[in-house]
């Protein structure tokens, strides 16, 4: 469905930006002879407040169903990622016995096992209890996407600890979103948004971040002014290489004792502001940047299926499927996807049709080359591959500048 007003100052001032063109939804994966719906992807920018958006609107129940095939614990990068953080706020709100940490979109529950068996955990995921196995402790759980009742209908304690990762640039109205955090969170707490920002999208090509899940692209200036008008305080942003590139926001309530790291706000609104977020043309260059970038790599492919090279998928991902895509990669250029996760072997990817297969099928087969989809995890993949690599296999890195190792 269309939008005319922007999700977050209501304006009706949106600017088309680019568009990566009618796409079968990018987080879905399908058993044989099973349909998949197909929405255009076009990026607008609100010419009142800045904020770059989607310029359509989504079911969120059908992209976020029990068919939904993401999960934290499979990756090692992950994992230890949301250890790390756990570890960063129980220090910062000085974590005590029976307090009470709450994690949106939590997924298999990886990062709230890492919490000490006495702290009070819950979790809210509309797939939760698909993955409620994976939970080792929970105290607390709803199966809903989040909101204020969804917590509070299960207990009025406020939290010290709120976490929510790469969830809130999925929201249809993510001031709603803050107010309902801010209900819920301790006087003494500290809440923590992560996800993949504007400035690391436009700088390092990340176009595949872009897909029908995703309806926001937040620049820091736009989430200061968010944050602000809905009572929050930002305490401290940190930077990290997670899904790419991705900004962490650490906020408490504006009536707390925590003190604002003025320098590092003042620092990455620097950074930002040369980039200049705001200008329409900086997207149209980097529309170009990815267009250069699928001509190369589909060229690249090209030259190697001419040789009879057999080319593999290394991870299957919605960013994964955005790429092949809006590149028109299908099974001709990639014969398979191997992927770790057991619930997606058999399935295809959505509109290019490609069979998802288990790692070890996928090397038994002896694939030249490896297209590896979640590019972003280039350090773990290299290490964990090493001994197909000696043998010599090569992965294509399709993103920020495609790369052949």
């Amino acid at each position: 469905m269309k939008i005319y007003r922007c999700r977050n100052c209501k304006k009706k001032n949106l600017k088309t930006l680019f568009s990566l063109g009618n796409q079968y939804f990018t987080g879905k994966f399908l058993k044989n002879g099973e349909k998949v719906k197909k929405a255009k992807i076009n990026l607008c920018i609100c010419t009142q407040c800045k904020l770059v958006q989607l310029r359509d609107q989504y079911d969120l129940k059908y992209m976020y169903g029990p068919d939904y095939g993401y999960r934290t614990g499979i990756n090692k990068t992950m994992s230890s990622h949301v250890k790390n953080i756990t570890k960063y706020l129980s220090k910062k709100v000085n974590l005590k016995n029976r307090d009470y940490v709450l994690d949106i979109a939590s997924n298999d529950g990886t990062l709230l096992n890492y919490y000490k068996t006495n702290i009070n955990t819950f979790g809210v995921d509309p797939i939760l209890d698909k993955y409620k196995r994976f939970y080792k402790k929970i105290s607390f759980t709803s199966n809903n996407f989040f909101s204020k009742s969804a917590v509070t209908s299960k207990t009025k304690k406020k939290f010290k600890i709120i976490t929510a990762l790469s969830v809130f640039y999925d929201l249809n109205d993510p001031n709603k979103f803050l107010k309902d955090v801010h209900y819920i969170l301790d006087k003494k707490g500290l809440f923590l948004l992560e996800f993949a920002d504007l400035a690391s999208l436009i700088k390092l090509n990340m176009f595949d971040t872009i897909c029908h899940e995703h309806a926001e692209y937040y620049s820091t200036k736009v989430l200061l002014d968010m944050f602000d008008k809905n009572n929050f305080k930002i305490i401290q942003i940190n930077k990290n290489d997670i899904n790419g590139a991705s900004k962490q926001y650490l906020l408490s309530r504006k009536d707390s004792i925590f003190k604002s790291n003025k320098n590092n706000i003042n620092k990455i609104l620097y950074e930002e502001k040369r980039l200049k977020l705001d200008d329409p043309k900086i997207y149209i260059n980097f529309f170009k940047r990815v267009q250069k970038i699928g001509k190369q790599l589909k060229s690249f492919i090209n030259t190697q299926k001419n040789k009879d090279k057999i080319i593999h998928g290394y991870g299957a991902s919605t960013k994964g499927n955005t790429l092949l895509q809006f590149f028109k990669i299908g099974r001709k250029e990639v014969e398979y996807i191997s992927d770790r996760n057991p619930d997606k072997y058999g399935l295809k990817t959505p509109g290019t049709n490609i069979t998802i297969i288990s790692e070890k099928t996928s090397r038994l087969k002896k694939p030249d080359f490896y297209l590896v989809l979640p590019w972003h995890f280039k350090k773990e993949i290299l290490s964990r591959e090493l001994k197909i690599r000696k043998k010599g296999t090569k992965f294509i890195f399709p993103l920020p500048k495609l790369k052949i190792i």
